[in-house]
């Protein structure tokens, strides 16, 4: 077992958490705390480099991770990406939903239609949809 993860907790060994958008920064870091903590983690991103290469540096902590390439806007990417979970480890008990987009910093008020359908279906409704299944 893992020293790290003996003095950082062992709450979700057992459990397999899915995140999206999750190869740097703070997806990254939710799938190290969750991989530490005893958490098979699913990493997901747009590029297959970048999903190979947050899988590796998990491995090497000693963390069960497993790569999906997904673009949460994508439907058929979505399926696969928990198709392929289920595959894999025969459930998912955590899904963190860190795929987000911020196009713009306009006033809200002169926000371009486009912009906000984007914001829609990137941060609310992919979400929904990917917890749908």
């Amino acid at each position: 077992m893992n020293n790290k993860m003996t003095k950082i907790g062992k709450r979700f060994v057992g459990k397999v958490a899915i995140i999206t958008a999750s190869t740097q920064g703070i997806g990254f870091g939710i799938a190290l705390r969750l991989g530490l903590e005893g958490a098979s983690v699913v990493i997901s991103s747009r590029k297959q480099n970048n999903v190979d290469d947050a899988v590796e540096k998990l491995k090497v902590q000693g963390i069960d991770a497993f790569g999906v390439v997904c673009h949460v806007s994508n439907a058929q990417q979505r399926k696969n990406l928990i198709d392929q979970t289920v595959q894999k480890y025969g459930k998912i008990d955590v899904v963190v939903s860190n795929a987000a987009v911020n196009p713009t910093v306009d006033n809200i008020l002169d926000t371009k239609e486009s912009v906000l359908d984007k914001l829609w279906e990137i941060n609310v409704k992919a979400s929904i949809l990917l917890l749908k299944g």
